[in-house]
């Protein structure tokens, strides 16, 4: 494969592993995290529609919203990545980096009955494929300049 042979692997490895940590980080953030602190203000404070000033209340859940909306197109695009992987490629990206607790490389790889050297064959070609699939994948030029 041409696209391979111009592949900057640690790059690569990299960007995916970035984007695997977000997908973490969007599925442990719960909404207690981004809840307001109400304290009472005992103060009028007239409302503005020029967008100025806002309350603690209203900026929280304008950040709530915005994380959501965030999360979903992550989510929906993590996805259709994701699906392109096999079976066992999906089995081990999941048991690797998506579980709450992630398992170590040689019990996935008895997990999936295949030796170590296989299992690391199949998770590089796993983190190339996705990251190709998401495009963080980074690549070298004829001069050795990377690019995404």
């Amino acid at each position: 494969m041409d696209v391979l042979n111009n592949l900057d692997g640690k790059a690569t490895q990299e960007a995916i592993e970035r984007e695997l940590r977000q997908y973490r980080t969007y599925q442990l953030t719960t909404p207690e995290e981004l809840l307001p602190t109400i304290t009472p203000r005992y103060t009028l404070e007239m409302p503005s529609f020029g967008g100025g000033v806002h309350s603690k209340v209203e900026s929280s859940a304008i950040n709530n919203v915005e994380h959501y909306c965030q999360a979903e197109r992550f989510f929906a695009r993590f996805n259709r990545g994701f699906y392109k992987l096999s079976k066992k490629e999906r089995q081990l990206i999941v048991m690797s980096y998506l579980e709450e607790v992630p398992m170590i490389n040689y019990q996935i790889a008895q997990e999936l009955c295949v030796s170590e050297r296989t299992f690391y064959r199949i998770k590089a070609q796993a983190l190339y494929t996705l990251a190709i699939a998401l495009r963080v994948a980074v690549y070298k030029d004829e001069d050795g300049v990377k690019s995404s």
